[in-house]
């Protein structure tokens, strides 16, 4: 299947790396961000994998998550492709998250 990263999930994606190489350092922003990175390569290979998101299932669009530490990669199934549409600090409020 292939990946298609929303615009919202890439920003998401700069901010974490950002904020993490201000508040940690840069190996640890990289790390954190190849970590994601890793997860959605193997959503590739098992995309129902991820677990249903409960906060996004009144939507009605089959949103699911994988966990990565303390971030969730938020996306779902369509067609031949998984849609990643966030990348959601799970310590955050969870009405913030976007799908």
């Amino acid at each position: 299947m292939k990946v298609v990263w929303s615009t919202w999930a890439l920003e998401r994606l700069d901010e974490i790396h950002t904020y993490l190489e201000k508040e940690a350092s840069e190996r640890i922003a990289d790390r954190t961000i190849g970590r994601i990175l890793e997860a959605v390569k193997l959503l590739e290979q098992f995309p129902h994998g991820g677990q249903v998101e409960p906060w996004l299932e009144h939507k009605g669009l089959g949103h699911r998550r994988a966990v990565i530490g303390h971030y969730k990669v938020v996306y779902r199934l369509h067609r031949m492709e998984i849609r990643i549409t966030d990348v959601f600090d799970a310590r955050q409020d969870p009405g913030k998250m976007k799908g």
